[in-house]
């Protein structure tokens, strides 16, 4: 997977939002160096059935910056979380009585 810039990912992540209802609200996005694990482990994601999204950013600071974006502006669900080097996974997924945020 090629690395994408903010504007590419924050691109990416509206369009999926766009297709999966539309209500930020309803999202969670966070950043990781392992989105999969993240995704099915510790947010509980079916394998089937769930909507996800997963984008590499350029950097940690990019991939931060993108989740801030959406936090504060657009009003998904998000954690506060430290910058870490290895955090350059952007993730979105849609939250479900089954998901954990």
């Amino acid at each position: 997977m090629a690395a994408k810039s903010r504007s590419d990912i924050i691109g990416d992540v509206e369009d999926f939002v766009d297709r999966n209802g539309g209500n930020f609200a309803d999202f969670f996005v966070g950043v990781t160096g392992a989105p999969k694990q993240m995704l099915f482990s510790q947010h509980k994601l079916k394998d089937k059935g769930d909507a996800w999204i997963s984008r590499l950013a350029k950097d940690e600071l990019d991939a931060h910056d993108v989740v801030e974006y959406f936090r504060s502006t657009r009003g998904a669900k998000s954690r506060k979380k430290e910058v870490v080097e290895t955090d350059l996974y952007v993730y979105a997924f849609k939250i479900k009585p089954h998901t954990r945020t």
